[in-house]
């Protein structure tokens, strides 16, 4: 049973394992169950299975609704006890990989289930209770994570803002056009039809609200959609001392490309156990090898001095916010790693 469950022959240390766990008499289930589920590898598959079975009964119409992937579906072999946590998931910025570390901290029941959680907060309204879930992501805003739980602790990863959106704009180009509605994925569309520096000179403000400032719109909810004159252009320097405040108040806010210091952060705060492997995922130069057609290979052009400027244009509060938080995780790293 053990050999058919790994597929491989078993270890001496996994085969006295099975006997000391088919012996065991605390848990009220089959002995062969017992045995299995007191192997890490075995353990390890059967909870797979489960988080297979999970998802797919999560939906009562599932051909409607995409369902998470597994890895992002939660442990069912556990369950947090911890405060209500809340991951603010800016588009790039490494939050795919960081969040396949959190999700395994959680019961799958723990875990908000919204199928669209890849919207921007500004294109879909979301009238679900947040509070009874302890884990809440997806690309929302602040106000929305606290919205239902104002004592949520919410944290965040921030990468350099000139490369997340370049980075995002690729991103958008390699979705095969065969793909995507172009009605409804515009901002996709906009990015297939249009080169970088025209991308960027957009003037739709639901587009700007996904590539302009998105760090300070998201910490404050101003956004440019339905307003008579967008709020970071009427007073910019309201907006960032908003954005500053509301970065702040946030539990803990790690850098992208310090994702060993910021995962460290993270754990430390969190008092969570740090993750086995290196954090990495959802590579847009990898995502066609694994992709099943979705994502085509894409090469990236050397950025030029007119799309650098283009870039900067459109993200000089995120700099800000960018600096104010590397700062800070660099203050916070010194001290988790000061001697005692």
């Amino acid at each position: 049973m053990l050999r058919l469950t790994i597929g491989r022959a078993a270890t001496e240390q996994e085969r006295a394992a099975f006997v000391q766990g088919f012996a065991a008499r605390e848990r009220p289930i089959p002995p062969v169950l017992r045995g299995l589920l007191a192997v890490p590898s075995a353990r390890a598959l059967i909870g797979q299975l489960s988080d297979h079975l999970l998802v797919a009964a999560r939906h009562t119409e599932p051909d409607a609704y995409p369902a998470d992937p597994p890895a992002l579906g939660g442990n069912l072999f556990t369950m947090s006890n911890g405060p209500p946590l809340g991951f603010l998931h800016f588009e790039k910025c490494g939050g795919i990989a960081l969040t396949r570390w959190l999700t395994q901290q959680f019961h799958p029941r723990q875990i908000n289930a919204d199928p669209y959680r890849d919207l921007a907060p500004h294109l879909y309204e979301r009238l679900d209770n947040f509070a009874p879930y302890p884990l809440v992501w997806g690309h929302y805003d602040l106000a929305l994570l606290t919205r239902d739980d104002p004592a949520r602790r919410i944290i965040s990863l921030l990468r350099d803002p000139c490369d997340r959106l370049e980075s995002l704009y690729h991103f958008w180009r390699s979705v095969d056009p065969a793909q995507f509605d172009p009605d409804l994925a515009f901002a996709v569309a906009r990015a297939h039809r249009w080169p970088i520096e025209a991308f960027l000179d957009c003037d739709d403000p639901l587009v700007l609200d996904l590539i302009d400032n998105v760090y300070a719109r998201r910490l404050t909810g101003l956004y440019a959609s339905g307003a008579a004159v967008d709020p970071l252009v009427a007073d910019p320097e309201s907006a960032l001392n908003r954005a500053r405040a509301a970065l702040d108040q946030l539990a803990a806010v790690g850098i992208t490309e310090r994702m060993d210091e910021s995962v460290a952060h993270f754990a430390a705060c969190l008092g969570l156990a740090l993750p086995r492997e290196e954090l990495r995922a959802n590579v847009t130069a990898d995502n066609y090898l694994t992709s099943g057609g979705f994502f085509r290979p894409m090469s990236r052009p050397t950025r030029s001095a007119a799309v650098q400027a283009a870039l900067e244009q459109r993200t000089v509060l995120d700099r800000t916010l960018y600096d104010r938080a590397a700062a800070r995780l660099q203050q916070c790293h010194a001290e988790l790693v000061e001697p005692a």
